[in-house]
């Protein structure tokens, strides 16, 4: 099955998907104000947001989420978890072709999860970045980010990756079984060799 996302970057600049950004301004406008966020913006190395919905680079989209985590730990959370599931929402909406989201929504769901984490699988550079990413299981779905750039150093004694784990909950909710979760039981944040998510 083919999903056109986006080809992986040819260059050595490290990339992610810019919905990691573009998916957070939004609630970053509407719960701490526009001048709260461009600064942060600012301080994270982004003037101003990315103006495509295509890879951007890395670090100034792993700094925003940080600088979020350090400057609003009481809202963090609730934000980047906020959007994550706007970010899955677009996917669906805008990267999957309807013929396949139709097929894929039709199969049972032992049939359809393999088939979505294979997908994932594909195209995982646009919210892994640099980091590894691996299927540690298909059915049901383990992923793991190893060295996840969005955490990357960064200290916390709980799993901290709320914007990852909407986006494959919303994913797997939406196109396999509306019954589905996903969390994440281990962080690169928190010491762990990887960030592993596990769908349930």
């Amino acid at each position: 099955m083919r999903v056109a996302i986006a080809d992986p970057p040819t260059d050595s600049v490290a990339r992610i998907g810019a919905n990691s950004v573009l998916q957070l301004v939004p609630l970053l406008d509407e719960h701490l104000g526009r001048a709260e966020r461009d600064r942060i913006l600012q301080e994270s190395g982004m003037p101003h947001p990315p103006i495509d919905d295509g890879l951007m680079a890395e670090q100034p989209a792993a700094n925003l989420h940080q600088r979020l985590r350090a400057d609003h730990p009481g809202l963090a959370a609730q934000l980047t978890e906020s959007a994550g599931d706007r970010t899955g929402a677009f996917i669906i909406q805008n990267r999957m072709p309807p013929a396949a989201l139709l097929v894929l929504r039709r199969l049972p769901p032992w049939l359809a999860g393999p088939l979505l984490v294979r997908v994932i699988e594909k195209h995982s550079w646009t919210f892994a970045g640099s980091g590894e990413f691996r299927v540690i299981q298909v059915e049901p779905a383990i992923f793991e980010i190893v060295d996840n750039p969005v955490v990357r150093g960064e200290s916390a004694n709980e799993p901290i990756c709320h914007w990852h784990t909407a986006v494959f909950a919303h994913l797997f909710r939406d196109i396999v079984d509306p019954n589905l979760q996903c969390r994440e039981v281990s962080c690169c944040a928190m010491g762990d060799d990887a960030c592993r998510f596990e769908i349930y």
